[in-house]
């Protein structure tokens, strides 16, 4: 395994540097500097235009050499410390069918399902945001919760299918204040 390397640059006082230093390599005891198998390099302190001092330091640690008191960090990754995770499966690009439009409309909401209906109902045009509040019975806000609820759901389909990229179904054009169902979605579930 690699050594660990850490290189810090630190702006302050002398001694306080040098103090912090000491803290972080012994996991905060100011009295323990010495690690098993790091080697430390101090370059010298500078005094910098501004007055303050600048003080660069850096240890080299084999993993195997580490501390105990670091082990179980790195471990269980108990401490919060950012660690190597499997990346996500990239999205794959996918068209609506109707297979994924009737998966998507049986894992929405009452809401969502009676929205999707009468914008496929409108056809190309859709409908715009006052027309459905009237033809549902709903207020503006609910519009905005069911819009989430079929993004929830879409992102539900997405993963139980490989995580596959699908367009959203339901559109907002807000210089038209309309709503319109995806063309490749309206189509996939009215050809059902």
């Amino acid at each position: 395994m690699p050594p660990i390397v850490i290189k810090i640059s630190i702006e302050g006082d002398p001694d306080g540097t040098v103090e912090a230093l000491r803290r972080i390599a012994s996991m905060g005891d100011p009295n323990q500097l010495a690690l098993a198998g790091t080697s430390v390099s101090v370059s010298e302190t500078t005094l910098e235009d501004d007055g303050d001092s600048h003080v660069e330091w850096s240890a080299a640690v084999p993993a195997e050499e580490s501390p105990t008191a670091y082990r179980p960090v790195f471990a269980n990754h108990a401490s919060g410390i950012a660690y190597r995770q499997s990346l996500p499966e990239p999205a794959w690009p996918a068209q609506w069918d109707s297979r994924l439009g009737n998966e998507l409309v049986r894992n929405m909401s009452e809401n969502a399902r009676r929205l999707v209906s009468i914008l496929a109902d409108a056809g190309a045009e859709g409908m715009t945001r006052e027309a459905i509040t009237t033809q549902l019975g709903i207020e503006t806000d609910t519009i905005r919760t069911t819009q989430v609820s079929i993004g929830h759901a879409l992102r539900r389909v997405q993963r139980a299918n490989g995580n596959i990229s699908l367009a959203r179904p339901v559109e907002f054009h807000k210089r038209l204040d309309t709503y319109m169902l995806n063309p490749a979605f309206r189509v996939a579930i009215q050809n059902d």
